[in-house]
């Protein structure tokens, strides 16, 4: 037999990992039951809806606990504003806000969170029409637009 540390290290690790799956298993079962009353009762207000053809939606993201309500968004719009018309990448705006944050751009698991932040931030801007996008993949850079959204309209 190996290492006894190493064994009832793993062993303790398999068990917490197996208690994770159970009560994973619980809670989709008791999603899926509840899944099962509300296709129901859809069916009783709308009998020619088929529930099945709703589209699941993906719960939100985590918040970040790096940043208060809006102020990424501000971020990034500050970023772009200073940037005076040129591309910004992503990463740029990340790698700015973890020094901002006293945190360490070479942490690779933190910048790659903050980095996909980013990118969600300013593909919601660009859908308000706040924000432009150049490029696409990893060359994909940002910028203000040049005549401003109209959001009387």
């Amino acid at each position: 037999m190996g290492e006894p540390h190493v064994v009832s290290a793993l062993r303790e690790k398999r068990a917490e990992i197996s208690g994770a799956i159970l009560e994973l298993e619980k809670r989709m079962a008791q999603h899926r039951a509840d899944l099962v009353h509300l296709d129901a009762t859809l069916r009783l207000f709308a009998p020619e809806l088929e529930p099945e053809s709703i589209a699941p939606k993906r719960p939100p993201a985590a918040r970040s606990h790096y940043f208060a309500t809006g102020e990424l968004a501000r971020r990034c719009l500050e970023a772009l504003r200073m940037a005076e018309g040129r591309v910004v990448a992503a990463e740029q705006i990340a790698v700015a806000a973890m020094r901002d944050k006293g945190l360490d751009p070479e942490d690779r698991k933190t910048r790659s969170d903050f980095i996909q932040r980013v990118l969600n931030t300013l593909t919601a801007q660009k859908g308000k029409g706040t924000v432009e996008k150049i490029g696409n993949g990893l060359g994909a850079r940002w910028r203000l637009p040049a005549e401003p959204a109209d959001h009387a309209a």
